[in-house]
């Protein structure tokens, strides 16, 4: 495995033996907690969710957290509906329509991505400059219940366009998806920007389209539960949120030894040198994406971590009303609470900075 890895996975287990030894949570008094991400790939890109795991801040606060990839934000959603998950991370966009057209009682704990994600790609020497240039184009996404549908959809509306202009195709994620923009199926690929980081490290070549500046302070991914569940598991709120706040502030202040940890915690995804540099450089330039998504990259450590502003969620169902995605507008404060939002950032920040500097 490596020096560092092994002295990372011991120094793990001990951080979670001595959360659990102060808490009473050894094993057996874990709470079992099923933790879906909208993604099919479940890569270096998720810190937020594999580091809390692997570093044992889940166990810290007495949760036993499996983390399993819930294909899309809908799919996702379908999850914590049916049970089959306790808490998830979603794009609020598909989410949002559901609960304000027909009440569906999923709401928002913790927004995670702080600015936009969505982003559009062409090949390099492609006529296409912005969205405007869509209309008779053919639009690739990795999934047709992806948020970036609703993207889509409120971009061509911007620019006096809609969806009847463009051919929309599913591409699936990863390779398939950059070998259809490559190969000319699909004139655009709309992606998001870890997405980009992973296409430009398998060595395609892709120019991003312009974002307009509303991105820059917009909820991308959030962590997401029935109301039902939150109201009967604050704890469980509460440490999932605190956990994420956690391994937020130590990748921040150290993203090579998250890197490091994502690889111990899926060791069939590290390189067989752990010394690699291109590796390295490969998944960095992945959690990095991460970071900027999350804000984290400019955020002080000791930031409300987690917290929500409903004028946010105001701007966002403006935009699914303007696409016709909402029918009616809701008091934007029911697509999410605050209420755990002061237990998140409840631990010694300099603590975790301090740690994570420490892991060379």
């Amino acid at each position: 495995m490596g020096k560092f890895l092994r002295r990372l996975a011991l120094s793990a287990i001990t951080a979670a033996l001595v959360g659990a030894s102060m808490t009473g949570a050894f094993a057996e008094d874990l709470k079992k907690v099923t933790y879906a991400i909208a993604t099919a790939d479940l890569n270096v890109g998720y810190p937020f969710a594999t580091l809390a795991k692997q570093l044992g801040y889940f166990k810290d606060e007495g949760l036993d957290v499996n983390i399993v990839p819930g294909q899309s934000s809908t799919a996702t959603a379908q999850l914590l509906l049916t049970g089959r998950a306790d808490v998830g991370v979603a794009q609020p966009d598909p989410i949002i329509p559901q609960r304000a057209n027909a009440n569906v009682p999923l709401v928002s704990f913790y927004a995670i991505g702080r600015r936009g994600t969505n982003v559009f790609v062409v090949r390099p020497d492609s006529p296409i400059q912005s969205v405007a240039d869509f209309k008779g184009k053919k639009i690739g996404v990795p999934d047709l219940g992806s948020g970036g549908v609703n993207y889509l959809r409120s971009r061509l509306e911007g620019v006096g366009l809609s969806m009847k202009d463009v051919q929309l195709i599913s591409t699936g994620y990863g390779t398939p998806g950059y070998e259809a923009l490559q190969n000319g199926t699909v004139d655009v690929s709309g992606t998001f920007t870890g997405g980009v980081a992973r296409q430009k490290n398998a060595g395609y070549k892709v120019r991003i389209l312009p974002e307009p500046e509303s991105e820059q302070n917009r909820y991308s991914y959030n962590l997401y539960a029935t109301e039902d569940y939150i109201q009967k598991n604050p704890d469980v709120i509460k440490g999932i949120g605190r956990a994420t706040a956690k391994a937020t502030v130590f990748m921040k202040n150290n993203p090579e030894a998250a890197v490091r940890a994502f690889w111990a915690y899926a060791p069939d995804r590290a390189p067989k040198d752990p010394n690699d540099k291109a590796a390295m450089q490969r998944d960095l330039a992945i959690l990095e994406a991460q970071l900027h998504d999350m804000a984290a990259d400019q955020l002080p450590d000791d930031f409300a971590w987690g917290s929500q502003d409903a004028a946010v969620y105001g701007r966002i169902q403006d935009y699914l009303i303007k696409v016709g995605q909402i029918k009616k507008a809701i008091d934007p404060k029911l697509y999410f609470t605050n209420a755990f939002a002061e237990h998140y950032s409840d631990f010694d920040h300099r603590a975790i900075a301090k740690a994570a500097k420490a892991a060379n």
